[in-house]
C-alpha cells in the first residue's frame, strides 16, 4: 500500500509523507474541539441558557446542536486519534536511531502530556484541559499495543458498559435526592420537621438549580473570580483538581482509555487511514449519525421539557437514569458518523488538496496549547468573560480558527512540526533528532 492512495482523487499527485486522512481527521476533532469548550472559557454558567422556557432562538438552536454533534463527540474523535497515534508512534520508535526503546519513547511521552496539561491550567489558564489525562490514559493502553481489533474493541465496550452503569447508578442518587428535597421543601412549608437527611437534600436541590439557572448575583460574583489574577488562579486550580485528582478524574480516564482502544482497533482495520471500502464509511454515516441523533436528541428534548431540572415532575425519573447510561454509547454514534462523513468527503475531493486542515491536523496539540491561550487573553485579560451568548461565543472560536490556521501554514513552511510537538518529541526521544525537512503540504 502507497500512501499516495491516502489522498483523495484531485490530490493523488501531491508527494505524500504522511497518513493525510489522519492529519484531516485531526484538523476537524482540533475544531471542534474549541466549539466544545468555548462555552466552558468565555462563560461562567454552567449551560449556555439565559431564556426558559424552551424556545425555537439561536441560543437554544446552538446548544441543542452542541449537545448532539460537537459535546462529547469531538472530544470522542479527538480520542480515538490519540490511540491510533500510539500505534503509529510506537513503529517509528522502533527504528528510531539512538538508544531509546518504543515502550521508553511511549512513556516519557505520556509523562510529558501530564506536563503539558499541568501548564494549561497553571500557565495558560484552562482548567477544562484533556493532557493530563490523555498522559494518564496512555500508559495504560502499553498494555493493549499488541492486542488484536477484536480483543481491543470487545475491552472497550467492557469499560463503555462499566461506565454506563455507574452514570446510572449517580443518576439516581441524584434523581433521587432531589425529589426528596422537594418533598422536604413543601414539609417545612407545611410546618412539619426536618431531620439532617432532609435539609442536606434541600441544599442539593437548591445547588442544583441554582447550577442551572445562576442569578444575576452569583453570574456578578463568577466573573468578578475570572477577571482577577489571584481568583483567576483558585478557580483553575479548584476546577483542575476536582475534575482529575478525584474519582471523577478515573472514570475520565476510563472513558478516555474505552475510545482509545477504539481508535487503535480502528486504525488497524484501515478505518482511520481512509483504505477501507467506501461502503464502510457510508455504514458509518448512516449508523452512526441515525442511532447517535435519536439518543442525543431524545436527552435534548429531556432537558428542554424540564428547562434543565432533573429534578422536574415533567420528566419520570426513569428517563433521567435511561439517557445518561445511554451518554457513551450515544457519543460514540455521533463519533463513529463523524469519521464516516469526513472520510468520504476527504476522499471524494470535498475538502480540494485540505491544506488547511492538514496543516492543523500536524500541530494539533501546539493549535490546543494557542485555543487555551487566546481563550484566556479574550475572556480573562480582555474581560469578556460572561459577555457572550453561544452564536456569539462559536463565532470567536471561527476566529481562534482562521488565526490558527494561518500561524499553522506559515510556521510548517519552515519546520517539520509545530513547537509544543517538538518539545514533546525531544522529550520522548530523550534528544534532539535528525533534523528532517518540512513535509509538503
Amino acid at each position: 500500500m502507497t500512501t499516495d492512495l491516502l489522498l483523495p482523487r484531485a490530490t493523488r499527485s501531491v508527494p505524500a509523507e504522511r497518513i493525510h486522512t489522519l492529519d484531516v481527521l485531526r484538523g476537524v476533532a482540533i475544531c471542534g474541539i474549541l466549539l466544545m469548550n468555548i462555552h466552558g472559557m468565555g462563560d461562567v454558567a454552567d449551560y449556555p441558557l439565559s431564556r426558559f422556557p424552551a424556545t425555537w432562538n439561536a441560543e437554544w438552536i446552538s446548544w441543542g446542536v452542541q449537545t448532539v454533534f460537537v459535546q462529547g463527540a469531538m472530544r470522542g474523535l479527538f480520542t480515538m486519534l490519540f490511540g491510533a497515534s500510539m500505534l503509529i508512534m510506537l513503529r517509528r520508535a522502533e527504528g528510531a536511531a539512538g538508544p531509546a526503546r518504543p515502550l521508553d519513547v511511549w512513556t516519557r511521552r505520556s509523562v510529558a502530556l501530564m506536563g503539558f496539561g499541568i501548564a494549561q491550567w497553571a500557565l495558560f489558564l484552562w482548567p477544562g484541559e484533556i493532557l493530563w489525562n490523555y498522559g494518564i490514559s496512555g500508559l495504560f493502553l502499553l498494555a493493549f499495543r499488541s492486542a488484536r481489533p477484536r480483543t481491543l474493541l470487545v475491552a472497550a465496550a467492557l469499560l463503555i458498559a462499566g461506565l454506563g452503569a455507574n452514570s446510572a447508578f449517580w443518576t439516581h442518587e441524584q434523581v433521587v435526592q432531589l425529589e426528596r428535597g422537594q418533598a422536604a421543601t413543601a414539609r417545612a412549608q407545611a410546618g412539619g420537621r426536618l431531620d439532617a437527611d432532609d435539609r442536606a437534600a434541600i441544599a442539593a436541590e437548591r445547588q442544583h438549580r441554582a447550577a442551572a439557572h445562576p442569578d444575576a448575583e452569583d453570574r456578578a460574583e463568577r466573573i468578578t473570580e475570572r477577571t482577577h489574577l489571584l481568583g483567576l488562579l483558585h478557580w483553575s486550580a479548584g476546577y483542575w483538581m476536582r475534575e482529575n485528582l478525584t474519582i471523577t478524574g478515573w472514570v475520565d480516564i476510563a472513558e478516555s482509555i474505552a475510545f482509545m482502544l477504539i481508535g487503535m482497533a480502528l486504525f488497524r482495520f484501515g478505518i482511520l487511514t481512509g483504505t477501507a471500502r467506501p461502503a464502510i464509511y457510508r455504514a458509518m454515516v448512516v449508523g452512526g449519525y441515525g442511532g447517535g441523533m435519536l439518543l442525543r436528541g431524545l436527552h435534548v428534548a429531556l432537558l428542554a421539557r424540564a428547562g434543565l431540572d432533573m429534578g422536574s415532575p415533567l420528566v419520570p425519573g426513569w428517563a433521567w437514569v435511561a439517557s445518561e447510561a445511554l451518554f457513551q454509547p450515544a457519543r460514540l454514534l455521533v463519533t463513529i458518523g463523524h469519521v464516516g462523513a469526513v472520510v468520504l468527503l476527504f476522499r471524494a475531493g470535498a475538502f480540494g488538496h485540505a491544506t488547511t486542515l492538514r496543516a492543523l491536523g500536524r500541530m494539533t496539540l501546539s493549535v490546543y496549547c494557542l485555543q487555551s491561550i487566546l481563550g484566556g487573553v479574550i475572556f480573562y485579560g480582555l474581560g469578556y468573560v460572561g459577555v457572550f451568548t453561544l452564536p456569539q461565543l462559536w463565532l470567536i472560536a471561527v476566529g481562534i480558527w482562521g488565526v490558527s490556521a494561518l500561524l499553522c501554514r506559515w510556521w510548517l513552511t519552515h519546520h517539520e512540526m509545530g513547537p509544543a510537538e517538538t518539545l514533546l518529541r525531544r522529550i520522548a526521544y530523550g534528544g534532539v533528532r535528525a533534523k528532517a525537512q518540512p513535509a509538503p503540504l
